[in-house]
């Protein structure tokens, strides 16, 4: 569940910040609540605040919240990642 989690919210965050960026997970905490029953899906979301934040600065950091669900529509985790990212090296 983890896994998910961060896939969802570093697709989403490499998707938002510019290509000349690198988007680094710093740390995550998520909270098990309940046994999860069958496939799972993660929903990722940034606010209006939050995209003009990485929009305008070279580098930074968030705490991106997801919400997992499973197949009964049920949140056996409770997740937020922390993200950051930083200009690219260049060559």
């Amino acid at each position: 569940m983890a896994l998910i989690s961060e896939s969802a919210t570093g697709a989403l965050l490499a998707m938002n910040v510019p290509d000349s960026n690198l988007p680094l997970c710093k740390s995550f905490k998520i909270d098990f609540k309940r046994i999860a029953k069958g496939d799972l899906k993660a929903v990722a979301t940034l606010s209006d605040e939050q995209m003009t934040h990485i929009l305008s600065s070279e580098k930074g950091d968030l705490i991106v919240p997801v919400e997992v669900t499973d197949q009964d529509g049920n949140e056996p985790i409770k997740a937020e990642m922390h993200w950051a990212w930083i200009p690219k090296n260049k060559p």
